[in-house]
């Protein structure tokens, strides 16, 4: 009986292979993208509709991205024997890799100012790039993600995710706590070496030369050599050259100290907020919104807002104008070939100071006078207390004007406190004995003293003299061992 069976089917098979007019045979692509057909017909004039070839890729598990315009196209056209593709999948958009963007010029090139005349501007090279605390140095733009495909089985198809990066970060930086910005922890310049991002709080160079360019640094600078002439040296901080200065611009936010001195062949200058030291300086001009110390000034314009002391074997002013507020300290001023020497004592704030003082004078007097009726006010409450506490006055009349009385005596103490912090407020007092030039040596005719509003031309050199504006003259007196301390 199996036997039977078996038999049957077998001549069923064979009639129906025998009777197929056409086979469909297909081809997926091997990321499984993409079905390409093509039907072989076993008979000329068969023909395949639209809804056979969909139901045979129904039947292949063929789900997604079909064709169905381009399969209708193909029946119509019985374009059988060419490869159809009939159905497409969606790739995978894979993400975006992170990336990391500096926020300042890591090139390292010189960046040339080109001048009115076409010529180039060697003395301006932009090779500092300074930033401030908190300033960003770079960041990254985070990875992102990406968008999965679908196979034409309908499966999803993963895409690849996006790399990260990270900061390859130095000294004086720090990383913003989302972890997407390098930051500077400091003022300074900042750096790339080596793929390292830092900053420098204190620029160091040998040379201020062409080599160089012109300096302009937000922190410390520190000169290991020269500053040639020509050049500028800018800071916001400290400026210290080990070697010397010839005609160049210094300018600093903090101090200025040159430990060989400057020769400004008339056109060199320094200013400085903060002291100025030089072994010497010549022919330059110098301005300090403190003091300025040196071994020798010659043929110099010199400023100081507090003081100019010289100091050392021949602590000299020679030439030039000093001028200072409080103390003009030296060995020597002036010189035996009569050389015209300047020195000044600026009295303004001085002035200020006590026009400011006779203001505060006049204004106590008024206050002590208010005062004086206020402690009356006082005296008068407290008699008009007793006299009601001692009044036949009903009790709750009585309350009501005592309160009314303490309110009153309330706010006139108030009113006298106020008037005493007032008289407690105080102008210092500065002697105008205070502001001096001190000559520990001598002072050589020739030499032109300015204080205030007083002025003297020495005729006849002075000797170990201390000069003064008594208020009403110059005076010359000897020194004091307390001058010279």
């Amino acid at each position: 009986m199996d036997e039977h069976v078996e038999l049957q089917e077998i001549i069923e098979n064979q009639e129906d292979v025998i009777s197929m007019k056409y086979i469909i045979n297909h081809l997926v692509s091997a990321n499984k993208l993409k079905v390409y057909i093509r039907i072989e017909l076993f008979e000329k004039e068969a023909e395949v509709c639209f809804e056979e070839v969909m139901q045979y890729l129904e039947e292949q598990g063929i789900v997604y991205g079909i064709r169905e315009n381009e399969i209708k196209e193909y029946c119509k056209n019985k374009e059988y024997s060419k490869e159809l593709i009939a159905a497409c999948g969606k790739e995978p958009e894979n993400g975006i890799d992170a990336k990391l963007i500096y926020d300042f010029d890591i090139s390292k090139e010189f960046k040339f100012e080109e001048k009115e005349d076409g010529s180039i501007d060697f003395h301006n090279l932009n090779n500092i790039i300074n930033v401030k605390k908190d300033d960003v140095l770079c960041h990254i733009i985070p990875a992102q993600d990406g968008i999965e495909g679908i196979d034409v089985y309908g499966k999803t198809i993963n895409y690849k995710k996006g790399r990260n990066v990270s900061f390859n970060n130095g000294n004086n930086t720090y990383i913003s706590l989302d972890g997407l910005k390098l930051l500077a922890s400091t003022d300074g310049s900042v750096e790339f070496s080596n793929d390292r991002v830092y900053v420098e709080s204190v620029y160091r160079v040998n040379n201020v030369d062409n080599g160089t360019g012109n300096i302009d640094f937000i922190g410390n600078v520190v000169v290991n050599g020269d500053v040639k002439a020509g050049f500028s040296v800018t800071s916001k901080g400290d400026i210290k050259i080990r070697g010397m200065v010839e005609g160049a611009y210094i300018k600093a936010g903090g101090d200025v100290v040159i430990s060989k001195g400057m020769n400004g062949m008339g056109k060199g200058t320094i200013y400085a907020k903060g002291n100025i030291t030089s072994k010497y300086i010549e022919n330059a001009s110098i301005v300090s919104d403190e003091s300025v110390y040196a071994e020798a000034l010659i043929n110099s314009d010199v400023s100081a807002k507090e003081s100019i002391i010289l100091r050392g074997s021949n602590a000299a002013i020679i030439g030039g104008t000093c001028q200072a507020e409080q103390t003009i300290y030296a060995k020597t001023i002036g010189n035996k070939t009569n050389t015209e020497t300047n020195v000044i004592l600026n009295l303004t704030e001085y002035q200020q100071q006590q026009k400011e003082y006779a203001l505060k004078r006049k204004l106590n007097q008024q206050l002590e006078k208010e005062l004086i009726n206020k402690n009356k006010e006082i005296k008068e409450i407290d008699e008009k207390n007793e006299i009601i506490v001692n009044s036949g006055m009903d009790i709750n009349n009585k309350n009501a004007v005592k309160k009314q009385l303490i309110v009153m005596k309330i706010k006139v103490n108030n009113e006298i406190e106020e008037i005493k912090r007032q008289l407690e407020d105080t102008v210092p007092i500065d002697n105008i004995a205070n502001h001096k030039i001190i000559c520990k040596g001598i002072m050589y005719s020739n030499t032109r003293i300015a204080i205030g509003w007083m002025k003297y031309k020495v005729r006849q050199d002075i000797s170990y003299s201390k000069i003064y504006n008594d208020g009403n003259d110059i005076s010359i007196v000897p020194l004091n061992p307390s001058d010279i301390e």
